[in-house]
């Protein structure tokens, strides 16, 4: 017998599956195996489906959620991405809690993660890059800021680009600092962040966003540290109101 197989026969011995899977409920048809992968994932973040554990045969668990194999494939794939679990041929397993924390990809737990906490993590975040920005700021960067925000206007009809000079004002507020963990913290969330702004610029931001851009670089330009802290609060409220409105009608949409 393969290595693998013994240890998940040892740990079969140790572990007692919880009866989780009786609760699991899956709504969306249209979206299953993000609506496994999530109830999923917080099952095991939260101590529910505990280290060791082994789910149960795929046959049998598909046949007990009424799904096809490859939805549930696709459900456990981020999981294993994120180092949540091990999947060899002998069966899938729940991971050693210290290996999850020590691994984890930061950047796939964002993808999946409520864009409502996405929003906040991103005010804690960058209300303090702009503070500490506006500290450091020479007129040489604010210039460089002026000049993204200008290739926002000359790209204004085209959301991709939009979002990429997006996200690109904001990663040189954070390289103003000074700070390369605040740089890596923001870039740890991008494909989350460009997501969620695309979606905004769809609804029209473009207008409002460049507007509260040149009001970040004139708090910058006076090195106010409240000023800025303030105006990057104010943007980010914005974009998170116009978010907030595409997901409701999204939602919407899915009821229909």
């Amino acid at each position: 017998m393969q290595d693998g197989g013994r240890v998940t026969e040892d740990i079969m011995q140790v572990v007692s599956p919880p009866d989780v899977f009786s609760e699991i409920s899956l709504s969306n048809r249209s979206r299953l195996s993000e609506e496994l992968f999530i109830k999923l994932r917080d099952a095991i973040l939260s101590g529910t489906l505990p280290s060791g554990y082994v789910f149960p045969n795929e046959n049998d668990l598909c046949k007990r959620l009424d799904i096809g194999r490859s939805t549930l494939r696709e459900a456990y794939a981020p999981l294993e991405a994120m180092n949540l679990i091990t999947r060899t041929r002998n069966g899938t397993f729940v991971n050693d809690a210290a290996d999850m924390r020590n691994t984890m990809n930061f950047d796939v737990i964002a993808q999946y993660t409520d864009p409502v906490h996405i929003m906040e993590f991103r005010q804690i975040l960058e209300v303090g890059i702009a503070s500490r920005a506006a500290l450091k700021a020479t007129a040489a960067d604010a210039e460089g800021l002026r000049e993204i925000v200008r290739q926002m206007e000359k790209h204004s009809s085209s959301n991709a680009a939009l979002t990429f000079y997006d996200f690109e004002f904001h990663s040189t507020l954070a390289k103003i600092t000074g700070n390369e963990l605040l740089l890596i913290a923001l870039r740890s969330i991008q494909f989350s962040y460009e997501k969620f702004v695309f979606m905004a610029f769809q609804k029209n931001l473009c207008v409002q966003s460049i507007k509260d851009h040149n009001e970040i670089i004139d708090a910058l330009l006076q090195n106010s540290s409240a000023k800025a802290a303030q105006t990057m609060l104010e943007h980010l409220a914005h974009v998170s109101r116009v978010v907030d409105s595409s997901l409701a009608d999204d939602k919407g949409a899915g009821q229909n």
